[in-house]
């Protein structure tokens, strides 16, 4: 009889193991999430501990309430619901601290690591020091201390730690009896670490030897490429070395393929701007005038403009001195870089003569290169010329002269685009005050509207017992990362017979204000009131001369400056 009972009872499908592994998956993602907001939260300038004990609070509460309610659907949706709030409430406060925009760049890294194949494993980085790697991606050893290697390999991680750490996009070592070095953030220039001329010296050979290029070869230009790995972000550097005799001196340039990789929509156009210059990629024909100052992303609007046509419909130009990036499908006709203008107007003539529906010139300097290109755009054929120009008004008047004749520059003028490029306040360390009213009404701001402005911070920050806290979001800049600004002026028959007749700058913004343009100023103190930037900020990229401010807590003599022109 006992057999018998026991023959007919079910033994195990008491516990699912997919409901077990479903909570067990949540819990170790969650707990890894802590793990990240607990490291994350201290360079973000959020109370740490506080974070910790509310996110912690929720996961033994959720977990607490799993257990509790019945239903197996219900406790898990529960539990989900409280992950996502527990996660959603740290970004949200990450979101008004600092933004969220760097999470993309962590993301894409965390990814690359988790699908990496084996064989490419991430090499091991020493703390506090530049990894560096050949372009195959063969590390660099540490030296022993007693290693001839060393004393190069140190001057190497001097002359890159901090550029690297602030993620300038250019440095320069200029040799000399005093070596010069000098490295590029966000279009403004600051003073490296001093190096005495024998270090420079190691520096440059031990780069070289990194980077591919030939040891023994100390005057010819020479360009290799190798890569770095430094907090876990990893970057691709273009090296350049040439010889004099005062030695060899060192161009890097960081990530070279990335930095005029945009798209239109990236740029930092309004919506109706953006609109106006989409309506005018849809049409074919025209000539268009792009312009922005030296180091305010001119290469980078003339990329994104040319690669918004379709280059496998339509026959695709550019001429432009050392291409910095491929673009694929288009034709890139190279200059030099030290070109002539012959050389410019040459070249021009024989691309004019393949006849591409698109034409793309990065710079127009030659005043014949102007004419031939204003006889070349017609209704069907669309040209770009890129000018050095200030704004708007000062590209027309640049045109006009380079033309010689005012029907003939803008019998095929469809639009002048005009850019700038703004430092963005660091989320986390900006500084708020209550701005003059007065000042406000200068500005073309209403008081009642704007209570609050930021600037950059001048100061060190300090905790409560009064130690310095350095800023690590933006390494102590004050700044982090560029947004554009423009004036986009569409050219239609009103303005036409007004540059025809020999019209002012003043009857020109009459009718660009009928357009309701608005002017760079504009654009640019929109983003203050919004405080993404500061009214110091704009003076300084509108006037082009003033200088920027040193970073906060930088060794006297160490001023930031304008990058050079």
């Amino acid at each position: 009889m006992a057999l018998a009972t026991l023959a007919v009872i079910q033994f195990g499908g008491y516990v699912s193991p997919w409901k077990v592994l479903t909570v067990l998956v949540l819990l170790l993602v969650w707990a890894r999430l802590l793990t990240w907001i607990d490291k994350d939260a201290t360079p973000c300038h959020l109370p740490r501990a506080m974070i910790n004990c509310i996110m912690l609070a929720v996961l033994v509460m959720g977990y607490a309430l799993f257990f509790l309610l019945p239903g197996f659907l219900l406790a898990i949706g529960v539990l989900l619901v409280l992950f996502l709030a527990d996660v959603g409430l740290y970004l949200g406060l990450r979101a008004q601290k600092v933004g969220l925009q760097d999470l993309t760049g962590q993301l894409q890294g965390w990814y690359g690591r988790l699908f990496k194949k084996s064989e490419e494993e991430e090499p091991e980085a020493v703390s506090g020091e530049v990894l560096m790697l050949t372009k195959a991606g063969a590390a660099q050893p540490v030296p022993d201390a007693d290693s001839p290697e060393r004393a190069p390999y140190d001057a190497a991680q001097q002359l890159l730690l901090a550029p690297l750490r602030r993620d300038a996009e250019r440095l320069e070592l200029t040799a000399g009896e005093t070596p010069t070095i000098n490295y590029v953030v966000d279009g403004v220039r600051y003073s490296g670490e001093p190096m005495e001329r024998n270090q420079a010296a190691m520096a440059v050979q031990y780069l070289k030897r990194v980077g591919g290029l030939d040891m023994m070869e100390r005057r010819k230009p020479q360009t290799g490429i190798f890569r770095t790995l430094l907090d876990d972000q990893r970057r691709e550097i273009q090296i350049t070395t040439l010889g004099s005799t005062a030695g060899e001196s060192l161009r890097l340039l960081t990530d070279p393929k990335g930095r005029h990789d945009f798209k239109l929509d990236a740029l930092g156009f309004s919506d109706d701007q953006l609109d106006s210059v989409r309506n005018l990629m849809n049409e074919t024909g025209g000539l268009v005038l792009v312009a922005a100052p030296p180091g305010n992303g001119l290469t980078t609007l003339c990329y994104a403009i040319v690669r918004s046509h379709d280059a496998f419909m339509f026959h695709v130009h550019t001429v432009e001195r050392a291409p910095e990036l491929d673009l694929e499908g288009i034709t890139q006709n190279k200059l030099p870089a030290n070109a002539t203008a012959g050389d410019e107007a040459s070249q021009i003539d024989w691309v004019i003569s393949q006849e591409p529906d698109v034409l793309m010139v990065t710079l127009v300097e030659n005043p014949r290169s102007a004419v031939e290109l204003s006889r070349y755009a017609s209704d069907t054929r669309r040209v770009y010329a890129a000018l050095r120009a200030v704004n708007t008004f000062d590209a027309i008047r640049q045109w006009r002269r380079l033309v010689g004749d005012d029907a003939l520059a803008v019998g095929q003028l469809k639009m002048v685009i005009a850019g700038r490029l703004v430092r963005r306040l660091c989320s986390a360390c900006k500084v708020g005050y209550a701005p003059d009213p007065n000042q406000l009404r200068k500005m073309n701001m209403d008081p009642a509207a704007v209570g609050k402005l930021y600037l950059a911070r001048k100061d060190p920050m300090r905790d409560a017992k009064g130690n310095v806290v350095p800023c690590s979001f933006c390494n102590d800049l004050a700044f982090r990362g560029r947004f554009g600004v423009y004036e986009v002026f569409v050219i239609d028959d009103e303005v036409r017979q007004i540059i025809q007749s020999g019209g002012s700058d003043n009857l020109l913004k009459q009718a660009f204000r009928k357009q309701h343009g608005k002017l760079l100023q504009e654009m640019a103190l929109a983003h203050v009131q919004v405080g993404e930037t500061s009214v110091e900020e704009v003076l300084r990229v509108l006037r082009g001369d003033a200088p920027a401010q040193k970073p906060p807590g930088s060794p006297p003599g160490r001023a930031a400056a304008p990058a050079p022109r």
